[in-house]
C-alpha cells in the first residue's frame, strides 16, 4: 500500500517550508502551496491523506477551503487540519477534522498529522459530519 501523500496550504513561505520539512519523513510524498486556488488545482491532480490548512489565505479563509475540498472525491476522505493564530489549544480530532494553535509545536504537529492519516487509512466519515466539524471548527475560531 501506497503511503498517503501531505498537502500543506500555508501562504507564508518560511512556515510552508518548515511545516514540509517537518513532515517529510511522517508518510508519502509532502507538497506545498500558498492559496486557496493552488490547493484546488493540487487536489484535481491527486489524493491526499492529510491537508494543513492556513487559517488565513490570500485568497479564502482555511474553514471555507475545507468545505469546498471535502466535496472533490480527491479529498472527500482527507484528513484536515486547520492552523491557525487565533487558537489557544489543538482541537482533537472529529470526523478527521482538527486544528492546531500558532506557533506549531513539532510533536504536536507529527501526533496531529499521524492521527489524521490514520482516520484516513480507516475508512472516513460521512461529508455531513465533516461539514459539521469544520462548522464547529469555524464558531470555535470566531468565538475564541
Amino acid at each position: 500500500m501506497e503511503a498517503p501523500s501531505i498537502l500543506v496550504v500555508e501562504d507564508d513561505d518560511l512556515v510552508r517550508s518548515f511545516l514540509c520539512r517537518a513532515l517529510a519523513g511522517v508518510a508519502g510524498e509532502v507538497e506545498g502551496c500558498a492559496t486557496g486556488a493552488a490547493a484546488t488545482a493540487a487536489v484535481e491532480h491527486r489524493p491526499y491523506g492529510a491537508i494543513l490548512l492556513d487559517g488565513l489565505l490570500p485568497d479564502t479563509h482555511g474553514i471555507e477551503l475545507g468545505k469546498r475540498l471535502i466535496e472533490h472525491p480527491n479529498a472527500a476522505h482527507s484528513g484536515i487540519c486547520l492552523v491557525s493564530g487565533s487558537l489557544r489549544r489543538p482541537v482533537p480530532i472529529r470526523a478527521g477534522v482538527s486544528a492546531l494553535p500558532k506557533p506549531l509545536r513539532l510533536h504536536e504537529l507529527t501526533a496531529a498529522v499521524t492521527e489524521l492519516l490514520a482516520w484516513y487509512r480507516s475508512g472516513a466519515d460521512a461529508i455531513v459530519e465533516r461539514r459539521a466539524a469544520l462548522e464547529v471548527l469555524g464558531v470555535e475560531l470566531l468565538v475564541g
